[in-house]
């Protein structure tokens, strides 16, 4: 006997035998069970999940010489003929040679002569949709009401292709894709079967490339056997398939992860010279981020869910413990979208080398939950006075000259000094900052005042200037007063509005010993200060000036390099923007 391939060979005989389509088979079961059998059957989906033979299934059924039944015997003259597509009551007729007005013509001669020795005509068209327009106009009429002995089942990749008068006299089902797993197991339970020991991630890998096919996977898997006898290592065989080995995969996602970019390199440069498809390893690269995004999620994906062998996702588990989801989903956008450069690209290597690199430059990210609590930390620290460095980043002075301190300290210590209560007096009030001597004296910190004024009540009007000064010399106190300003000045008391949410932090003792110090350094002039917020007072227009210090911290945002340059890298859109919420106030 002349040798038969895995595809034919492997073919489900019976409904239970047809893998991942439990929807199709179980209704057509019970409508043959129940004797409620359409005349007009319509399968669709991708190639190789199953079309044909379900259809095949359908007609021993239907025409088994035991009787019409859900489990056909297999072992009749009828079956038998069906299964070796011989029988003269089952025709088999493809779409797409026989696609004219002239061949549905001759269909519809012989739709009306009965069958030669089965209950049933059945004809089997695939690929339907090649059916030109005038030959679907034709067959209208008989599909309508075909002769009682008649069913047909029509079989297509493209049902958008068929028109509507068509799909509205038929029974559709859709066939779904295989799941990789039942893939693989169908593949090792055939290798045993044949023979043939192949590891469980050579298999694994079959089956992805199949893309839920199966007939394309016992193809591949035939190659596999043909050269397995050779003694290949599993790299060896997927090399001369043409396919994505997980190794080299796995030894880019590390390499991304850990910077290394010669590693990156050289992976490259091996799929090169092997003629792997730059675009098809991209797209593996773009699976693998996204089970290490899933994991990294902490949530409960198994390995079968995710079709990878059990050490393969052991290792992954390991693997996104060691970076956040933010970041995976970073990479994961980045190298969908350099897939489809690289399919674009006259030179693939090029494009996924460029890709690689870039992927490495990227920065590490973290949630937004997790910067506002480091913030929220640091805001801490800042108020009871702590101006230290964290161990893992405080400088060290150079060997061989202990006696200069780094610039870092020297800035930090002059901070703290200048933000240190003077001694023997107790903080203010949070509504009012005592005087302290010498009102109206020059600055000592600096020499003089960096904007004098002739009058207490002048900084009404040099508010403004004040906080364009404030933004070049402290930032941060800066974002809190933006778009304040100072509603009157009463007998040495300033009354000061501010943003609703940062009231509380600029009228506490330590906020208004800052507000002072650095009104002092600008204008030479010592005031007591009452802070209320912003929004108990409207502008003429009627916008409050609540409004006006958000607008303003917003642009302060905007205007940020680090917040400009993520921007760029993830191209995103900035959606909102959050203060800093204050542990102490609980606000």
């Amino acid at each position: 006997m002349s040798y038969l391939v895995l595809a034919r060979k492997w073919r489900p005989r019976t409904f239970e035998e047809v893998l991942g389509q439990p929807h199709v088979t179980r209704t057509l079961s019970n409508a043959i069970q129940s004797g409620r059998i359409a005349h007009a059957y319509l399968f669709t989906g991708a190639r190789g999940v199953g079309k044909t033979s379900v259809a095949r299934i359908l007609a021993k059924s239907l025409n088994c010489r035991e009787g019409v039944s859900s489990t056909p015997c297999g072992q009749c003259s009828n079956c038998r003929e069906i299964a070796r597509g011989n029988s003269p009551d089952v025709l088999e007729i493809d779409g797409a040679s026989n696609n004219s007005v002239d061949d549905v013509r001759e269909l519809r001669e012989t739709v009306r002569y009965r069958p030669a020795k089965s209950p049933y005509k059945v004809y089997i068209i695939d690929e339907v949709h090649m059916l030109s327009n005038s030959a679907f106009n034709a067959l209208l009429k008989t599909l309508e009401e075909p002769p009682d002995h008649v069913i047909f089942v029509f079989a297509t990749t493209e049902p958008h292709r068929i028109p509507p008068t068509i799909l509205s006299r038929c029974q559709r089902f859709d066939f779904r894709r295989i799941p990789a797993r039942l893939i693989h197991d169908h593949l090792s339970r055939i290798a045993r079967e044949e023979g043939a020991d192949l590891s469980e991630s050579l298999l694994y890998s079959i089956a992805r490339e199949a893309e839920g096919g199966m007939r394309d996977a016992q193809s591949l898997l035939e190659q596999i056997l043909v050269f397995a006898g050779d003694g290949l290592s599993d790299r060896e065989m997927m090399d001369i398939l043409g396919v994505v080995d997980r190794t080299s995969v796995h030894r880019v996602g590390r390499a991304v992860l850990k910077g290394d970019v010669q590693e990156c390199l050289q992976v490259v440069r091996d799929l090169h010279l092997r003629g792997i498809d730059a675009r098809r390893f991209c797209q593996q690269l773009c699976d693998h981020f996204r089970n290490l995004l899933f994991l990294s999620l902490g949530e409960d994906f198994d390995a079968s869910w995710m079709a990878l062998p059990r050490d393969e996702w052991d290792m992954l588990k390991e693997e996104s413990k060691r970076v956040t989801p933010e970041t995976l989903y970073l990479y994961f956008q980045v190298v969908f979208r350099g897939e489809e450069e690289i399919r674009r690209s006259s030179m693939p290597r090029l494009a996924l080398e460029m890709l690689l690199l870039r992927l490495i430059r990227l920065p590490a990210l973290e949630s937004l939950q997790t910067v506002m609590d480091k913030l929220e930390g640091l805001e801490d620290r800042l108020d009871r006075g702590d101006f230290r460095l964290p161990s893992a980043v405080a400088p060290v002075a150079p060997a061989g000259d202990p006696a200069e301190p780094p610039a870092v300290s020297r800035r930090l210590s002059s901070a703290k000094s200048q933000n240190s209560p003077p001694r023997g007096r107790e903080p203010g009030s949070p509504e009012e900052s005592e005087p302290l001597p010498g009102a109206g004296a020059p600055s000592e910190e600096t020499g003089g005042p960096a904007i004098p004024l002739e009058n207490p009540e002048d900084i009404v009007l040099e508010w403004p200037r004040f906080l364009e000064w404030l933004r070049e010399n402290d930032g941060l106190f800066g974002a809190k007063l933006a778009g304040s300003a100072v509603a009157k000045v009463l007998d040495g008391v300033a009354e000061l509005e501010v943003g609703a949410i940062y009231e509380d932090s600029v009228s506490r003792p330590e906020g208004l010993e800052e507000l002072g110090r650095l009104v002092r350094k600008c204008f030479g002039r010592e005031y007591r200060w009452k802070v209320r917020a912003a929004a108990s007072r409207k502008s003429a227009g009627g916008a409050s000036r609540e409004s006006s210090s958000r607008g303003s911290v917003n642009r302060l945002v905007l205007e940020d390099a680090g917040v400009q340059r993520a921007q760029e890298i993830l191209g995103a859109e900035l959606v909102e923007i959050r203060p800093v919420k204050s542990k102490k106030s609980g606000s």
